[in-house]
């Protein structure tokens, strides 16, 4: 196994990718308990509605949500692996005269 070495330049992309990583769950979760809060009380009050057709989500919550999804789509699909990847592919095409 290889040895950590903080001035690696992978170490520091792996600890930046931790950090985006840590951000998005915490960012998640405070969506979640925010979500829970607010519609928690809301139905507590006012009941469950009979069919989903009656439930009403705010437009802040839409938003934030399809945020949240971009954001980790964007972390965990298109990382910096993926462009790293791409971009030795090109370097092997025009390395071997394909291009």
């Amino acid at each position: 196994m290889e040895n950590i070495n903080k001035e690696n330049p992978r170490y520091a992309i792996a600890v930046e990718r931790v950090q985006k990583i840590k951000k998005f769950y915490t960012g998640l979760l405070v969506f979640a308990i925010v979500f829970g809060v607010i519609y928690g009380i809301k139905y507590f009050k006012h009941g469950f509605p009979q069919n989903l057709g009656e439930m009403q989500i705010s437009w802040v919550f839409i938003v934030w949500g399809l945020i949240l999804v971009i954001k980790g789509i964007k972390l965990f699909f298109l990382n910096s692996d993926w462009e790293n990847d791409m971009i030795n592919k090109e370097i092997k095409k025009q390395n071997n005269g394909n291009y």
